[in-house]
């Protein structure tokens, strides 16, 4: 190869390299799409990255938009095992990874880790080593909005009523 194409192709390489790395960034700490949340249990899940989401890590996430680390409760509130998680996202439309959104380092999944246990801080993993690794895959939820419950609503009610009726009567009085 001729050095003057030499030149050009290292040119090539690194403005490719620099544009996948620029758009890489782009998307971190934006609103993932709703095609990539998987609403389970009452709670909206993201797949977010596949590393542990706190040091040491592989490769951290960067917590948005009210999604958080899992409590035990939540996991076990919307899947059954490690099978239905990876079934969750990775529907036959293909995998929904949201690491572009939340992964400091990388923009994919490793769905054959998770399907191998490796669910960073879930009660699904076969043991401490799967869910602890450093490498274990990182899902992030976001608990949906409260509803009110039907007492309270009642209550609301009552109050509204007794401002319009007191309303009335000062219009009455005047």
């Amino acid at each position: 190869m001729k050095p003057v194409q030499l030149i050009k192709a290292t040119i090539a390489a690194a403005a490719l390299v620099a544009g996948q790395a620029m758009a890489a960034g782009v998307t971190l700490g934006e609103a993932p799409p709703d095609s990539l949340i998987v609403n389970r249990g009452g709670l909206e899940w993201v797949y977010a990255g596949p590393c542990a989401g706190v040091d040491p890590s592989c490769g951290t996430v960067q917590l948005h938009h009210g999604f958080d680390f899992a409590t035990d409760d939540e996991w076990l509130a919307s899947f059954s095992s490690i099978a239905d998680l990876v079934s969750a996202f990775n529907p036959t439309a293909g995998l929904l990874c949201a690491a572009p959104y939340f992964n400091v380092t990388w923009n994919h999944c490793d769905i054959g880790d998770a399907s191998n246990g490796f669910v960073w801080h879930s009660p699904l993993a076969p043991d401490a080593y799967h869910r602890d690794n450093s490498a274990a895959e990182t899902f992030l939820v976001r608990r949906g909005a409260d509803v009110p419950e039907p007492g309270s609503l009642a209550l609301i009610a009552a109050g509204l009523l007794a401002a319009g009726a007191a309303r009335r009567r000062a219009r009455k009085a005047d």
